[in-house]
């Protein structure tokens, strides 16, 4: 729950404290003179020093809740990073060791090898693709314990959370259905799905996607 300085409050408790102190140049008495001097004195240093305080603890409190944030949101870019370096090392012995290529572009040149891969074994299509989708079951898992989370994350003020559980919801069933055309040996529509997978979490959140190389080879992404 997101909390909100109450400035207003704070405002007019110093107005109060303001007023009271103005009082001095009306009241005549010096006793009453100096009691309500006093008085307005320590309100107004009473509200300043509460105000700022609080002030500092909510800043403090943002910046926590940021960090946490972006701790829960490594998780899945380190997930896609691990993603983009499986692609392109299984799309072996068809790149050269420096050549660069979009995340899109690897997924298009492992799809076009199929006709050249053996029916079985290492280097077969169905290796190549399995090898691949271990990230995306990564990723389906790592959406499942962000949605456990859920509740904890309203209270640590994560941002739009109904708008993400229901994008992470979606993503997983890009996932399920990914898999499923694994399992169904249809390699182009899975290589087809996984670069949607990639595209559907930037548009999701855009203020990650500097985290990713539009371009990169398998020496650059390994580092």
């Amino acid at each position: 729950m997101k909390y909100k300085i109450p400035h207003i409050t704070y405002m007019l408790l110093l107005l109060v404290s303001v007023s009271i102190s103005c009082l001095t140049f009306i009241i005549r008495n010096n006793l009453w003179n100096t009691l309500i001097a006093s008085i307005g004195a320590g309100g107004i240093s009473s509200v300043c020093v509460a105000w700022m305080i609080d002030t500092r603890n909510t800043k403090i409190q943002m910046v926590e809740n940021q960090n946490r944030i972006d701790e829960i949101m490594s998780q899945f870019i380190r997930i896609y990073h691990r993603l983009f370096e499986s692609t392109v090392h299984e799309c072996y012995g068809y790149y050269s060791e420096n050549e660069c290529r979009s995340f899109q572009d690897w997924l298009i040149l492992l799809k076009s090898i199929e006709p050249n891969c053996p029916h079985e074994g290492q280097t077969s299509m169905k290796a190549r693709c399995t090898q691949v989708s271990g990230s995306i079951v990564s990723l389906q898992r790592q959406i499942e314990i962000f949605q456990l989370q859920s509740a904890t994350l309203i209270f640590q003020e994560f941002p739009d959370i109904e708008q993400t559980l229901k994008d992470f919801e979606i993503l997983w069933i890009h996932c399920w259905g990914t898999l499923k055309l694994l399992e169904s040996n249809k390699y182009s529509e899975f290589c087809d799905t996984t670069c949607i997978l990639y595209t559907d979490f930037t548009k999701a959140f855009p203020q990650y996607q500097h985290c990713f190389p539009s371009e990169y080879s398998i020496n650059s992404i390994k580092a």
